[in-house]
């Protein structure tokens, strides 16, 4: 590996961590997170500089309060399972997949944004998973909720097809 490919590689690493950053405040009222998801998956995708986020942001109402609802839905239920009430394993597994299932589907069409209709396609496992990483490390370390943002549209936009 030569110093210029371990650069290039920080650098990546640096723009996606203040994508999230950018995600996070555009985020801050709930119905902009589908538009912010958006505009990062398009800074990412296209390879762009990280400043270009706020030009790409274009906030979409209808999409965005179903996202802000469906996401809170989901929040609540794992959290309501996991912790407070008394389900048994497979219950408990079956609701981590499921919302998992669900938020990856709903961050694959953030990540379209505005270029196509719904696309009622399997999730992709990978991206999944991510998720679940990922609710995971912001419940171990809640200050990673600043740039989860980042890392979690990195991981939408390189498991899209197409």
């Amino acid at each position: 590996m030569t110093p210029r490919d371990a650069t290039g590689r920080l650098e990546t690493l640096a723009d996606t961590l203040l994508i999230g950053v950018f995600v996070f405040v555009a985020s801050l009222p709930l119905v902009t997170a589908f538009s912010a998801f958006g505009a990062a998956c398009a800074v990412l995708r296209g390879g762009l500089p990280a400043g270009r986020f706020w030009s790409l942001l274009r906030v979409r109402w209808v999409p965005g309060v179903v996202f802000a609802v469906v996401g809170l839905v989901l929040v609540v239920d794992v959290v309501l399972v996991m912790t407070v009430l008394p389900a048994p394993w497979p219950v408990r597994g079956a609701v981590l997949v499921a919302a998992s299932a669900i938020g990856a589907w709903i961050l694959a069409q953030a990540c379209l944004g505005g270029r196509g209709a719904l696309k009622f396609e399997a999730p992709r496992p990978m991206l999944m998973a991510a998720l679940v990483v990922a609710g995971v490390l912001v419940w171990a370390l809640p200050p990673l909720a600043l740039v989860i943002g980042g890392p979690l549209a990195l991981a939408a936009e390189s498991t899209r097809e197409g």
